[in-house]
């Protein structure tokens, strides 16, 4: 029981001393940091056991059908020659592309590789868009000249050269290019529409057809913008061709207020027929004699071979001369 009780006694000594001989280094340590001594901390690295089989060949090189894996060729980042895909594999991943090319693409309806030779070529270091881009002209060429070479300030989508175009007042030079016929018409019969340009009225999108009314009050009310397309065409509006049979003296009233006030009210045959009898061009007279040939007898008519010498106002008619 003694010897128990000296061996316990003998192992807290010991204890004890190792303790007071750890403390005493460690502040022996930091004393010295602070005096600029130069004490290195060492870490300690972990290490995983690792096996490695294999060959060891000094001052050689294997050959590739030596090796077990063949290292990867080198290609340059984001250039790859394109592989054979179809439209539909195209539009895997690009679906609004195909869905609207399908939907509005006109003549585009092609595969997509006619026009986009590689993929996954854009480069966002070289911001190199431009430079991939398939180039219009190189199948439609310069369509409407050098000077208009920039096509998609119109043809914003090339994908659906359907849809509706933007047009600037800068490119109404070039409406002609594809509507000759419109722009002949216009620098002709010389009108406000000639001297306001196309974009005035087709000024929203390419395809826009505006309405008469927008800009011009109708002749009678409830007219039809149907109605003003019989007597004036939208390119050359003064170039009014004969007036057809059923137009109403209403329409005509619209303009020749005096004429119609006097015609409504006359007592005389004038007052029953069209304006459109007398009149079928827009600013046609007419000699009296188209309908009477020979109302007096020659004597009269030598005398006086002008009947509005009489007939002052025939829109007015009988007219009493003198009072008589």
């Amino acid at each position: 029981m003694k010897n128990k009780w000296l061996k316990s006694i003998l192992f807290i000594f010991v204890l004890i001393l190792g303790i007071i001989f750890y403390m005493s280094n460690a502040f022996t340590l930091s004393s010295k940091e602070k005096k600029g001594s130069k004490v290195k901390k060492i870490k300690p690295t972990p290490t995983v056991p690792v096996k490695l089989v294999g060959i060891y060949v000094k001052n050689a090189k294997l050959k590739p059908d030596q090796l077990s894996v063949i290292p990867p060729k080198k290609t340059e980042v984001y250039k790859e020659k394109i592989t054979p895909l179809t439209a539909v594999e195209c539009g895997r991943c690009h679906s609004y592309h195909f869905n609207i090319i399908k939907k509005s693409g006109g003549k585009h309806q092609l595969e997509c590789t006619f026009c986009h030779k590689e993929f996954h070529a854009y480069n966002p270091i070289k911001k190199n868009w431009k430079e991939l881009m398939p180039k219009c002209k190189t199948c439609h060429l310069l369509f409407h000249g050098s000077k208009f070479s920039d096509c998609m300030k119109c043809h914003y989508n090339p994908h659906a050269p359907k849809l509706p175009m933007k047009i600037t007042a800068e490119f109404a030079k070039i409406c002609g290019d594809c509507h000759p016929k419109e722009m002949d018409e216009t620098v002709k019969y010389h009108s406000m529409h000639t001297d306001i340009g196309c974009t005035y009225c087709h000024a929203k999108t390419h395809g826009c057809i505006p309405s008469c009314l927008d800009c011009h009050k109708p002749h009678i009310a409830g007219q039809t913008v149907e109605e003003c397309f019989k007597c004036h065409a939208p390119h050359s509006p003064l170039n009014i061709p004969p007036f057809a049979k059923d137009t109403s003296n209403k329409v005509c009233s619209a303009c020749h207020t005096t004429e119609f006030g006097k015609i409504s009210t006359t007592k005389s045959k004038h007052g029953k027929v069209a304006c459109v009898q007398c009149h079928p061009k827009h600013k046609y007279i007419p000699a009296c004699t188209e309908c009477h040939p020979q109302p007096h007898s020659e004597a009269m008519l030598k005398k006086f071979p002008d009947c509005l010498q009489c007939h002052m106002d025939v829109h007015n008619l009988p007219v009493k001369i003198g009072g008589k």
